[in-house]
């Protein structure tokens, strides 16, 4: 009998470490609601504007772990794309990416919540930050 019970302890409470299941973000995604907030000022452009100015940023993100980024965001007037891959590492969406000739890490800070991702950035600092919102396509 203490056997038995000994089994159901350890079934119901594992006594090694739980890793979280890292969220399902293979697809395409394209931005909906940009938010910048700079000390107490918060400016939300929203998916009805981002498409009056149109203005957008797709990602597509691969279940091999690559990514592609187009946009037209960037202030070049042009649009853009980019190709790398990413990887998510606790609450942080790290994007490593081709400029020209440099590769380059963007780190954002992740949250999936609701089947959305947003993506934080702020400045060194920390006058501004940036939420970047991104719905599946």
């Amino acid at each position: 009998m203490r056997f038995v019970i000994g089994i159901l302890v350890l079934c119901l409470f594992p006594t090694g470490e739980i890793k979280a299941q890292e969220p399902e973000i293979s697809g395409d995604w394209t931005m909906f609601e940009k938010t910048c907030i700079s000390g107490d000022e918060v400016r939300v452009i929203n998916e009805d504007q981002l498409r009056d100015q149109g203005l957008f940023t797709d990602y597509f993100f691969l279940p091999d772990k690559k990514l592609r980024l187009v946009t037209n965001m960037t202030g070049s007037g042009n649009l853009e794309t980019a190709e790398g891959t990413w990887t998510l590492e606790g609450d942080e969406l790290i994007c490593s990416i081709r400029v020209d000739a440099n590769l380059m890490d963007i780190v954002w800070g992740f949250e999936f919540r609701d089947d959305m991702i947003h993506l934080k950035r702020s400045f060194p600092d920390g006058s501004t930050s940036v939420v970047n919102s991104f719905k599946r396509k």
